[in-house]
């Protein structure tokens, strides 16, 4: 059955909090940008259907396979980075914009699918 839960992209929004940082200066205020994964719920909220069928599986199947290589990228990018910085800041930060690069672009990756 696809979940069609449109409503929780409004909890995206609490993702401006990390707008925060600019005038606190707390790095860990950037922590916030996690809640922006929350904006795929509305992505995926409008692939009709309401039944998983042969197509939507294999087009979930390739959305994910597609997004498994490029967290392989981020992965070894955050790798990279805190070899360089060595803070715990800078990759708590790191990964709360891969979280929400990698959720979102499933989700598009996987409209993009449907619509065809």
């Amino acid at each position: 059955m696809i979940k069609k839960q449109f409503y929780m992209g409004f909890v995206g929004f609490l993702g401006f909090l990390s707008f925060r940082y600019f005038y606190s200066g707390n790095l860990f205020d950037l922590s916030y940008i996690v809640f922006f994964a929350f904006f795929s719920n509305f992505i995926t909220a409008k692939i009709s259907g309401s039944k998983e069928d042969e197509r939507y599986i294999e087009n979930r199947k390739s959305a994910l396979a597609y997004v498994g290589q490029f967290a392989i990228v981020e992965l070894f990018i955050i790798w990279c980075a805190v070899m360089r910085f060595r803070n715990i800041a800078v990759l708590c930060i790191l990964v709360s914009i891969s979280y929400v690069i990698t959720l979102n672009l499933y989700a598009i990756k996987l409209y993009i699918l449907e619509e065809k």
